[in-house]
């Protein structure tokens, strides 16, 4: 577990240098302007969207948690042509009540919603700069870091208790690797937009792993029994 735990601290501490530096090459003054679409970058970065955003809708099959029991609660699933699809997938007690959305009869989870919502906005906003070819203002860039930084962050550092508030933050994370790598994209270097999908798909495995610390020190200080500690 102490492994486990320095190689996420270690992992975020690159993820920062990672933001850092890309900020760095973002800061480099361009003589002409680059319109964003560069079609090599983009089918990278939308497949890793597609694929980002059905891994949302399988926690337990891309994940690294058990399979669900067969006679899981109703609320935390909904079957489309025969196939489960699980969207409230912590265990059923107290201690997570902040991480779960509560619509209607169904319960989802707060952080996997986001990322599913932000999957399909990064899409669209990488999307939109192919085919108009937006030439984005500087700042464009380092709003999507700041959106980055906050998504690594929250988990490990800040105590978020509301579920929506969770939904939101990892609704911003995935759109932040958009905007990054639409300003990148005016820089008209395709080795600066590689970079940037490589550290986007590092950033998003550094913020599963502090996940998975913030739902082991949630476990570690609680006493109710449950299928998780058996």
């Amino acid at each position: 577990m102490e492994r486990k735990h320095k190689l996420a601290w270690a992992n975020l501490a690159i993820s920062i240098l990672g933001l850092l530096m890309v900020a760095l090459m973002l800061s480099r003054p361009v003589t002409t302007p680059t319109p964003s679409g560069n079609l090599t970058a983009w089918a990278l970065f939308s497949t890793l969207c597609i694929l980002g955003g059905t891994a949302t809708l399988f926690p337990h099959t891309c994940g690294h948690s058990t399979r669900p029991p067969e006679d899981l609660e109703p609320s935390r699933y909904t079957t489309i042509a025969g196939i489960r699809l699980v969207h409230g997938h912590h265990p059923t007690c107290g201690s997570y009540s902040g991480h779960e959305l509560e619509l209607g009869d169904k319960t989802y989870c707060a952080a996997c919603t986001g990322l599913l919502i932000g999957a399909i906005a990064a899409l669209t906003v990488a999307t939109l700069g192919l085919i108009y070819r937006i030439t984005p203002p500087p700042l464009t860039g380092y709003i999507g870091l700041a959106l980055v930084l906050l998504g690594l962050i929250y988990n490990p550092l800040l105590n978020i208790t509301t579920p929506i508030l969770r939904t939101l933050i990892n609704a911003l994370f995935v759109p932040g690797f958009s905007l990054i790598l639409v300003a990148a994209d005016g820089h008209g270097n395709l080795g600066l937009d590689l970079l940037v999908i490589a550290l986007s798909v590092y950033w998003m495995y550094t913020r599963i792993q502090l996940s998975g610390l913030s739902h082991d020190a949630i476990c570690d200080n609680c006493e109710e029994p449950c299928e998780k500690k058996g």
